[in-house]
């Protein structure tokens, strides 16, 4: 896919109305604020679903080395061909300008939606500190972090940006480095391990 940086074709609008939605839906404002009270249950409503939908299940039991190592790319890559996709650009910009007005809202997305993953992340981290595939003093919760942050990176924010439609050309091998580069791996043993993914 193209990479160059330049503006999304996409509508960039962030405002979110309960007109506009009501019509683009064929729904009356009655029948909208019934089922989701107001414009912020609306927007919870969709991270929730969209979060379901785009379940990235991540394998908290792995047996063998291989198996964490493998466990912890395919995840990395199965989260930046979700990022990879324009609907979730879209939403994390509606998110972020609406949530500046509303700390609930705010609250309740970053836990719907990075909180989950960390949290996945994490566990993943702890199970392969606890059986050796992993020796570092950093907590299992900071090295999910830093690993999640090399994962998206600047590309990610170039995507919310609306400056490139595609913001990671390849997932599996950005995961792989990345993962090779927080973990002070030798360029390609992470890389040979995933080869199985």
């Amino acid at each position: 896919p193209e990479t160059a940086e330049k503006p999304c074709s996409k509508n960039s609008r962030l405002a979110v109305s309960g007109d506009g939605l009501c019509k683009e839906a064929r729904v009356s404002k009655t029948s909208l604020y019934k089922y989701f009270g107001d414009m912020v249950g609306v927007l919870m409503a969709v991270v929730v679903q969209e979060g379901d939908m785009f379940e990235l299940n991540i394998d908290t039991n792995p047996e063998t080395e291989e198996e964490f190592w493998v466990a912890l790319i395919g995840y990395g890559t199965r989260l930046l061909r979700l990022l990879n996709t324009p609907f979730c650009a879209q939403l994390d910009r509606i998110m972020h300008e609406e949530a500046r007005n509303n700390s609930s809202m705010a609250n309740g997305y970053f836990e719907n939606a990075y909180g989950k993953g960390h949290q996945d992340v994490t566990d993943l981290i702890r199970i392969g500190a606890d059986r050796g595939y992993i020796a570092s003093e950093t907590s299992a919760e900071d090295l999910a972090d830093h690993v999640i942050s090399l994962w998206e990176g600047l590309p990610w924010v170039r995507a919310r940006l609306g400056l490139v439609e595609t913001p990671y050309p390849d997932p599996e091998k950005r995961a792989r480095r990345c993962v090779d580069l927080l973990f002070g791996f030798e360029s390609g043993v992470v890389s040979s391990r995933s080869n199985s993914s």
